[in-house]
């Protein structure tokens, strides 16, 4: 398999990670403010996610260059959270949200070229 191809999969790894985090974290939020048992396994759960990514991250950066990994994992990212957001927590989805995720996607997508 190309080792590009990889590394962009490897990237998409490491931005459901991210993801799957920022969301953690949110959900933690609803178990109270306080350092409680739930509210600490939440966060544990988003901790163990970001290591993951991290692992996929690292992967990522050793078959693409640091220029077009980070680019292309953030936007993933980006576009993961807001449609997560909007999915699961009914966080509003306006034009100018939808036309950021697009704007950042288009550049990741000019930097890799």
């Amino acid at each position: 398999m190309n080792p590009a191809f990889t590394g962009y999969l490897w990237c998409a790894g490491a931005a459901l990670a991210s993801a799957l985090s920022t969301f953690l974290i949110k959900l933690s939020g609803q178990a109270g403010s306080d350092w409680n048992i739930a509210r600490l396994a939440w966060l544990g759960s988003a901790c163990a996610s970001y290591g993951l990514g991290f692992i996929c991250y690292s992967i990522a950066l050793q078959k693409l260059q640091i220029s077009l990994a980070y680019p292309v994992m953030t936007a993933i990212t980006l576009a993961l959270v807001a449609v997560t957001g909007y999915a699961a927590l009914q966080e509003p989805m306006s034009a100018a949200k939808l036309a950021g995720i697009l704007l950042v996607g288009a550049g990741a997508f000019l930097l890799a070229r």
